[in-house]
Order: structure tokens, then sequence, then C-alpha cells
């Protein structure tokens, strides 16, 4: 049995929906056609038809499909936008009766974390549309945060050189804010507040503050590669950055410090204590403005600890660290090597009263052991990586995004390039644009299909 929409859908959603890219997805959904869509003010209700209220005792959100209608019932805006856009998803077509329609069903969705986010970087190489079309995606397969990395891609006011002159405006960037919103996704403002302070990529040789400027060379250590977080006005201007990237990103709890790959300091204890000092004041002071900082794992961690496994710093360097951080910033540990078998990084740090989040890359045994670590030790939540390789590795954000909010999704997505194509048409039509369709630039290598 199931339910069969007009020839002109009609549905109501919550006032807060209000964004044109809420009528384009659903456009989409059904290939062009037109929704009639009408408004509420309770956000945490979507209808379609004569539907059949159910009750939201617990799990995230509750979707009913009957024959005469769509009810879906979130315990917030984001949860039942998502679930709608989810449940929508499943959208067939009938070519006996030329309708759309879903099928009848009637399930409570449970998440087995409330904390899944993807991280997406921005670099020169990406196109506006491309990066539009990738949190677009990451709202419908289930994430609820997504994380906006600049690599020297965004234009600061507080220092021209953070950026390279093409570099995209905050009004171009606040648009996809609005649209992430929209769609349920809360964005994480982040900025490298120690190593990778040249917004580059450390193997191109590039360095987006001092290829414009060389005097200000006093502002890095270890060559550019570090910000020298000692001096007073390189913390000034991290706060002013902290501060703009708020602003722009909207409201949130979370700010992404960064803090991977700084080298030069993981030999020495004091060098430690200097760096968690600062690391604690930043907390502090995202604490007034009701965020959390998150840094990623590996100056926290030595190889005699975790053999094997992401482990930048001594033993020393590591345990002064962790003893003298604040409790209050997210671990972020990411462990790419790591296939088939629990992490065994995360409960070093859980057990020492942390927050973590495992975060997996483009592998997909290496996502499937980091989901099935967070969820066996309780931990945060997950953090799904792409860093330069979004443009071959869109499949991973997609299956990542959907086994993380339920792995039964696992039959539907794994390895499954076509799902994958499915979604970015839904969240992006290309109209027929070569440049503009599926999510590679570049034709791929041997060994992928």
């Amino acid at each position: 049995m199931s339910y069969y929409m007009e020839n002109i859908p009609s549905v109501i959603i919550p006032e807060r929906a209000k964004n044109t890219v809420v009528e384009e997805i659903l456009s989409n959904i059904t290939c062009g056609l037109e929704w009639n869509i009408g408004y509420s003010p309770d956000d945490t209700v979507i209808t379609m038809g004569k539907y059949a209220p159910v009750s939201l005792s617990e799990g995230e959100c509750v979707t009913n499909v009957t024959n005469d209608g769509v009810f879906i019932k979130g315990r917030d805006y984001a949860s039942a936008i998502r679930g709608a856009l989810m449940l929508f998803m499943k959208t067939k077509f009938d070519d006996s009766k030329e309708a759309f329609f879903l099928e009848n069903e009637c399930i409570t969705h449970r998440p087995t974390m409330d904390f899944r986010a993807v991280h997406i970087c921005i670099f020169p190489e990406t196109s506006l549309d491309f990066f539009k079309k990738c949190v677009r995606s990451a709202a419908l397969v289930g994430f609820s945060h997504v994380i906006f990395e600049f690599w020297g891609m965004l234009q600061f006011d507080c220092l021209k050189e953070l950026s390279w002159p093409f570099a995209f405006t905050k009004d171009e960037i606040k648009e996809i804010v609005f649209e992430a919103n929209a769609l349920g996704l809360e964005v994480i403002p982040m900025f490298n507040h120690l190593g990778h302070a040249s917004s580059c990529r450390a193997m191109n040789g590039k360095h987006v503050v001092l290829d414009q400027n060389p005097s200000l060379e006093y502002m890095f250590t270890s060559y550019g590669w570090v910000w020298n977080i000692e001096r007073e006005d390189v913390r000034e201007l991290h706060r002013k950055i902290r501060n703009e990237l708020i602003e722009l990103c909207g409201e949130g709890k979370y700010f992404h410090l960064g803090c991977d790959e700084a080298y030069y300091p993981a030999d020495d204890p004091q060098k430690a204590i200097e760096t968690v000092g600062y690391l604690n004041l930043v907390s502090e002071e995202l604490k007034k403005c009701g965020r959390k900082g998150i840094i990623w794992h590996d100056m926290m961690l030595s190889g005699d600890e975790a053999e094997g496994y992401v482990a930048n710093a001594s033993t020393d360097f590591a345990k002064t660290f962790r003893d003298n951080l604040t409790r209050d910033i997210i671990i972020a540990d990411w462990q790419y090597g790591v296939h088939n078998e629990p992490w065994k990084s995360s409960p070093v740090f859980k057990n020492e009263g942390f927050d973590v989040v495992c975060c997996p890359w483009d592998n997909h045994n290496n996502i499937n052991d980091a989901i099935d670590t967070v969820n066996e030790n309780k931990l945060f939540g997950i953090i799904h990586t792409t860093w330069h390789t979004l443009f071959k590795g869109y499949s991973r954000l997609v299956y990542a995004g959907m086994i993380s909010y339920n792995s039964e999704y696992k039959s539907v997505c794994e390895i499954n390039f076509s799902y994958s194509a499915h979604v970015a048409r839904k969240a992006m039509p290309s109209a027929g644009d070569y440049e503009k369709s599926g999510w590679s630039e570049k034709m791929m290598g041997p060994g992928l299909v």
C-alpha cells in the first residue's frame, strides 16, 4: 500500500524552512515537479494529505506514511526536516499511474549517535557549486553537522593575506550557511590554531600569508608551518578570526581549532604546557559564547600508547598535554589506517575524561570501524573527513552519513556509486552540464568502476 502524491504535491512545513533550497530539493526529488508548499509555526511537524498523527515517545523523529497522507514529527526543527528529507528520498514513480508515491511505513528514527558531522575543506580548486552540492548532500544522507574549513578561500576582514585574492566573499558563503541551516545542519567553523598555518598542503609548498606578504614571517615558526602562539598579536588575530567565523557560520555549539601535525614541539614537555595553556584560554573564550572547542588527537598520543596508530608526540609530551588540557575540549581521533578492528586509540582519551569523536576518511572498512568504535564505547560521535579527495570521495561522504544515522543503510549504499549519483542529482541537478554533473571533474584511474 502507498500514498500517491497529487499532480502538484502539497506539503505543510515549518516556517523556518522558508528557503529556496527546500523548494529546490523537493522539486528535484520529483524530477522537476513543482510543489505547493504551505508553512506552519510548528517547528517540529511536517504533513501531507489526510495524515495520521503518531506520537514521538523516543528517538529523533517519527515518520508515518498511510494511503491518505504523510506525518512527520521531530524532537526539534533539525530532526523534523532531516526525517522529511530522508523519507522523501524514498519517493518512487509509478509510470502506470503517472504519479509519484511513497510506500506505507511507520518508523521511529533512533540514530545511534546524535553528533554526526562531515568535515568539508574549501580549496582553491573547490568550486562554489560543488561545495554547495556537498553541503546539500550531507543533509540528504543524515548528517547533523557540517564543518567548514577554508584553505585560504574566505575573505577575512582582520587580515587580507589570510585569503587568496580570488577567495569567496562572506556573502557567497553566507548563502550556503542559510541553506545548511534550512536543511537541518549546524555549521561548525574551523581555523587551524597551531600546525597547518600555511592554509595550504605541505606537498605543494604554498603559503597563503607568506606568499603574499613575506614580512609577516614573525607570526609563524617552523618556516611558516606553525603559528607563533607565544606572540600576543597572533593570539589577538586568532581571536578576531574566531569572531568573524562565528558570526559567519551562525548559531552553534562548537568550533574546530585544528592543532594537528605541529611537529616541532612534540618532544618538549614544556612546549606541551605552553600549548595547552593557550588552548585552555581559547576554550574559556569559546565557552563565553556557548561553544566547545574541538582539536585533532595526534599531538596528544604517542606511538608507545597505540603502536601502529597515528601518534605525533613523544610519551612525555602526550601525557603532559592530556593531563593539563581542559576536558571541555572534544578530541577528534583520526585513524585512517585502521581497518577491520575496533580503534584502540579512542578509549585512551575517553578513559581520561574527554568527549571523543572518531574521524574516518576514504575507506569503507575504516568508516565501518569508526562507527562501530563510537557505538561500542558510547563515544560522542563521528566526524567524517574528506580533505583533498572530496572529488573522488563523495560516495564515502554519502556512505558515512547514512550508516552513522542507521547501520541498516549499509545494504543501500555500500560501495555504491550509483546511489551516490542519485543523491548528487537530487541535491543539485546538473541540467546537462557535464562539468557540474556527478562529483568528479576528472576521469578516475585504474581499479575504479
